[in-house]
């Protein structure tokens, strides 16, 4: 049996994201106290990069959208989103829909915000990962949506790139101390 340090990180594992320690990272660990006091209150949560078993290789069980069945498990009033460039990614069920959308395109993004709206209390970047990506697809959307969204980059290959970037920002480099990747680090982004 694993062990779990959340319940999170049990709900990751069900669905077997790569976002809790017992497949890969440690962000269920952040996440959960960041946000068990908002369970109730978050409504809306729209993740850049669904997954689907051809672009995710670690988890034994690996669900297409596994990260998106946990934020809708984890959030029982929220309606989750998620976006993706892979057709064989774009799915709805259950609390959760999925688009065919380019993170990279300005033009993508407004369409998406015109369609789901711009009251997202939640996002999470877990798309291509490449920073270029990161930097534009957060200024990009940040002025779309409304003020106290809290705005999650994961996989954060150069940070001081990004933080530089996203300047007119609060950013809080989250890390552990054990970093399993390089990469193995997120950014949280507020409004100053």
């Amino acid at each position: 049996m694993k062990k779990f340090e959340t319940d999170l990180c049990e709900i990751a594992y069900k669905y077997g994201t790569d976002k809790c320690p017992q497949i890969c990272h440690f962000y269920t660990e952040f996440y959960y106290p960041t946000l068990k006091d908002k369970r109730e209150s978050i409504k809306k949560v729209l993740e850049i990069g669904v997954g689907c078993l051809k672009t995710m290789h670690r988890g034994p069980h690996y669900t297409t959208g596994a990260s998106l069945h946990m934020w809708r498990d984890f959030f029982p009033n929220a309606q989750i989103y998620g976006i993706d460039i892979l057709p064989e990614t774009i799915f709805k069920k259950d609390r959760i829909e999925t688009f065919l959308c380019d993170a990279y395109s300005k033009k993508d993004l407004v369409e998406l915000i015109d369609k789901i709206g711009s009251d997202i209390d939640l996002v999470i970047d877990d798309g291509s990962h490449i920073t270029e990506h990161q930097i534009f697809t957060c200024l990009t959307l940040k002025p779309l949506l409304k003020k106290g969204v809290i705005y999650v980059i994961e996989d954060v290959a150069f940070v001081s790139t990004v933080i530089d970037a996203l300047k007119d920002y609060d950013c809080h480099i989250v890390r552990k101390s054990k970093m399993k990747e390089s990469h193995d680090r997120l950014i949280v982004v507020t409004d100053k």
